[in-house]
C-alpha cells in the first residue's frame, strides 16, 4: 500500500471513527438523560399519590365537620354560639395537620385565603396567583408540579381551591348574621362578605424532593460512568472490524472499478482520485455507472420498444384470424396465449385462460381441444389434425402444429380450430340434391314404362264391365283392380312432378297472403278433426319473386302432414318473421303431433319415404316441397321431439335486394 493510499484511508476512517465516537457518547448521554427524566417522573408520580392521600383525608375531615358535627353543635349551643375548635373545618384541618407534622417532617400542609380571618393564613404571592388561576378557570379543580420555593428549595406542590357552597354563609356571609363569638374573636372585617360558589382560597400541600432528586441524577451519572467504558470497547472493536471489513476491502472494490473503467470518464476520474478519499472515489465510481447504465437502459427501451411493435404486429395478426387459435405448453397442456376470436367464442376473459391447463377448464364440453388431450400427447415433430363432433352437434377440424426448441423436440404446439358444421351441412345437402336428381331421372323412365301398361289394364276392365254376365262378385273385384290401377296412376302422377326439372314461374308475391288461404282452404277440414289453426305472421315481410302454385302446394302438403300427425285434437301453428341481418324470410310450421325420432328425421326428405301407414301416403309430398324450396333458393329443415310431441318444418327464402327496395 503506497503512502498517498495510505494517507487516504487514515481519512476515510477517520471521519468514520469520529462520527462514531460522537454518536456513542450522544448514546450515552441519551440514556442517562432518559434514565434521569423517568425517576424523575416516577418520583413526581409517588409524590403526587402521598400529596393526594393527604388532600383526600382533609376533604373528608372538612366534610364531617360541616355535615356532622357543626350540625350537631348548633343543636347542643344553638345558632347565635359558635365553638371555634369544634365547629370551624378550616381550624379543625390545621390542628390535624400540626400534630401530622409534628410526627413527620417531610411535608407541608396549608389553607389560606385573601384576606383571611387569621393573617397568620392569609396567601402568599404564589397562593393569591394559584386562587386567581381556579377563579379563572372554573372547570380545573387541581394543580400540581415541581418548583422552587422562596428559599430555593425544590419541592412537589399540589394545590386544590377552596369554594364556599351556603352552610358556610352563616360564618362568611354578612357580619350581621354571623355568631357573636367569632366577632369577639376575630372582628367583624375579616373573612366576610363572601358568595356561595367563591374561589375564598386554596388549600396546598407541599413535599420536598431535592434530596430525592439529587440521587436520581447521582444514579443517572453513575449509569453514565458505567456505560462509558463499555462503550469504548465497543469502539475499539468496531474500529477494528471497520478497518478489516469495510476500509481495505472498499480499496480493493474501488481498484476492481478503476481497472474495468476504461473509457474516457473512466480515465479522468482515476487521475481525479489521486485527491479524493473513497467514499468520495466510489461516489465518482457510482456516477459513472449511472451513466453506463444510462445509456444502456436507453439502448434496452429501444430494443423493448422494438420488441413490443413487433408483439403488437404478432398479435394483430394473431387476433385477424377468424377461428380460435391458441398456443399450448406441451407438456402441462398450459395455455400460453389465445387470439381474440378463441375468447369471444367461449365467452372467457384473457385472464380465465392464461396460464391456466385447457383439460381442466369449465368450457371443455364446448371446446373442442380441451377433449384432445391423447393427441396433444402424441405430437412429436410433424403436424396433426382431427375432425370432432360435439355434442350440441357442431363438427370442428383440429389442426396441431408443433413448435421445436433447439434438440427439435416439441416444446409447444399451435392449436388452430375451424368450425367446418356449415360445410359438412353444404356437403350433405349437395350429397341430397343429387340423390334426389338421380331418382327423378329415374323416375320419369320408370313412370312412363309403368304408365303405358296401366293404361292398358284400364283399359280392359272397362271392356271387361260391360259384359253382362259378370256376377256381383266379379263386379267387386274389377272394382278393387280399378281403384289400386288408380292408386298407381297417383303415385306415378307425383313421380313425373317430382321428376319435372322446369323452373319455377316467379312473380312477385305476399308470402303472409299464401299462408292465409292454405289455413282458409283447410280450415273446414280441420275443424271435423278438432284441429285449431293459428298464424302468427309478421307483417313487415316485403313481397319476394314466388311461384305461388308450387309455394302453396308446399304449404298445404306440411299441413296435411300435421293433421295426419296430430289425428285429432291438437294444434298447427304457422309463423313468418323476417330476419333483415341476413335477408332472410323465416317461415315455421309447427305442429304438436306424435313427432318423428331422431334417427328418421335425416331420411325424412328422401323420395318414397315415409312414416306414415301403408295406404296413406305415397312418400314423395316432403321430396315435392324439398325441390320446390330448392328452387326458390331456400332450404326447409326439421326439429322434432317424440318426448314433447312437437314438430317443427323450418323454411327460409332469401329476399332479393330490388325487392326490399
Amino acid at each position: 500500500m503506497t503512502k498517498q493510499q495510505s494517507r487516504r484511508l487514515t481519512g476515510i476512517r477517520g471521519k468514520f471513527l469520529f462520527g462514531l465516537a460522537a454518536i456513542l457518547v450522544f448514546f450515552s448521554t441519551l440514556v442517562a438523560v432518559t434514565i434521569y427524566f423517568f425517576q424523575k417522573q416516577a418520583l413526581e408520580d409517588e409524590a403526587y399519590r402521598q400529596a393526594s392521600l393527604i388532600m383526600t383525608a382533609m376533604d373528608a375531615s372538612r366534610g364531617y365537620v360541616r355535615e356532622v358535627l357543626r350540625p350537631k353543635m348548633y343543636e347542643v349551643v344553638g345558632e347565635d354560639d359558635f365553638i371555634l375548635e369544634a365547629m370551624s373545618s378550616s381550624y379543625i384541618s390545621r390542628a390535624i395537620m400540626e400534630l401530622v407534622s409534628n410526627e413527620v417532617d417531610d411535608f407541608s400542609y396549608r389553607r389560606v385565603s385573601i384576606n383571611a380571618r387569621n393573617p397568620r393564613y392569609e396567601a402568599s404571592e404564589l397562593e393569591r396567583e394559584m386562587i386567581r388561576y381556579f377563579a379563572d378557570n372554573g372547570h380545573v379543580d387541581e394543580w400540581h408540579d415541581i418548583i422552587e420555593n422562596e428559599t430555593g428549595e425544590r419541592v412537589f406542590m399540589q394545590f386544590q381551591p377552596v369554594i364556599f357552597n351556603e352552610s358556610c354563609m352563616h360564618c362568611h356571609g354578612s357580619p350581621e348574621e354571623a355568631p357573636q363569638k367569632i366577632i369577639d374573636n376575630y372582628g367583624g372585617k375579616r373573612g366576610f362578605y363572601r358568595q356561595a360558589g367563591d374561589v375564598a382560597g386554596v388549600v396546598s400541600v407541599g413535599l420536598p424532593v431535592d434530596l430525592s432528586l439529587l440521587k436520581i441524577k447521582e444514579f443517572a451519572f453513575i449509569v453514565f460512568s458505567t456505560v462509558v467504558p463499555s462503550i469504548l470497547m465497543l469502539y475499539l472493536v468496531i474500529s477494528l472490524f471497520f478497518n478489516r471489513l469495510i476500509a481495505q476491502n472498499l480499496r480493493l472494490l474501488l481498484t476492481a472499478f478503476q481497472t474495468n473503467l476504461k473509457d474516457e470518464r473512466g480515465q479522468a476520474l482515476l487521475e481525479k482520485s489521486q485527491t479524493l478519499d473513497e467514499i468520495e472515489e466510489l461516489t465518482g465510481v457510482a456516477e459513472t455507472i449511472a451513466d453506463h447504465l444510462q445509456k444502456s437502459k436507453q439502448t434496452v427501451e429501444q430494443y423493448a420498444a422494438e420488441i413490443l411493435r413487433s408483439k403488437e404486429l404478432l398479435q394483430s395478426v394473431f387476433d385477424g384470424i377468424t377461428d380460435p387459435v391458441l398456443l399450448l405448453e406441451k407438456e402441462g397442456k398450459t395455455i400460453k396465449t389465445v387470439n381474440k376470436a378463441f375468447v369471444e367464442r367461449y365467452q372467457a376473459s384473457f385472464e380465465e385462460v392464461l396460464g391456466k391447463d385447457i383439460t381442466s377448464l369449465s368450457l371443455r364440453d364446448s371446446c373442442p381441444i380441451a377433449q384432445c388431450s391423447e393427441i396433444i400427447d402424441k405430437v412429436t415433430t410433424q403436424p396433426l389434425s382431427k375432425e370432432m363432433q360435439l355434442k350440441d352437434g357442431a363438427i370442428y377440424r383440429i389442426y396441431f402444429y408443433p413448435v421445436h426448441n433447439e434438440t427439435s423436440e416439441a416444446e409447444d404446439i399451435v392449436c388452430y380450430v375451424k368450425d367446418i358444421t356449415e360445410q359438412r351441412k353444404l356437403e350433405s345437402h349437395i350429397q341430397h340434391t343429387e340423390k334426389l336428381v338421380s331418382m327423378g331421372q329415374l323416375a320419369a323412365g320408370v313412370a312412363h314404362e309403368i304408365n303405358n301398361p296401366l293404361g292398358v289394364i284400364l283399359c280392359h276392365l272397362d271392356l271387361v264391365k260391360e259384359e253382362t254376365a259378370l256376377s256381383e262378385e266379379a263386379k267387386e273385384d274389377l272394382k278393387i283392380i280399378e281403384k289400386h290401377v288408380g292408386n298407381c296412376r297417383t303415385i306415378i302422377a307425383d313421380l313425373l312432378r317430382f321428376a319435372r326439372q322446369s323452373k319455377p314461374s316467379l312473380a312477385p308475391g305476399s308470402i303472409n297472403d299464401l299462408i292465409r288461404e292454405v289455413v282458409a282452404m283447410a280450415a273446414n277440414q280441420m275443424e271435423m278433426q278438432s284441429i285449431q289453426l293459428e298464424t302468427s305472421l309478421d307483417d313487415d315481410i316485403p313481397p319476394i319473386p314466388l311461384d305461388c302454385d308450387r309455394m302453396r302446394q308446399v304449404f298445404l302438403n306440411l299441413l296435411l302432414n300435421g293433421a295426419q300427425a296430430i289425428e285429432e285434437q291438437g294444434v298447427i301453428e304457422f309463423s313468418s318473421s323476417y330476419d333483415r341481418n341476413n335477408e332472410n324470410i323465416v317461415i315455421i310450421v309447427e305442429d304438436n303431433g306424435c313427432g318423428i325420432t331422431e334417427d328418421l328425421q335425416d331420411k325424412i326428405f328422401d323420395p318414397f319415404f315415409t312414416t306414415k301407414a301403408p295406404g296413406k301416403g305415397t312418400g314423395l309430398g316432403l321430396s315435392v316441397s324439398y325441390s320446390i324450396i330448392q328452387d326458390h333458393g331456400g332450404t326447409i329443415s326439421i326439429e322434432s321431439s317424440t318426448s314433447e310431441c312437437r314438430t317443427r318444418f323450418i323454411i327460409t327464402l332469401p329476399v332479393e335486394e330490388e325487392e326490399i327496395d
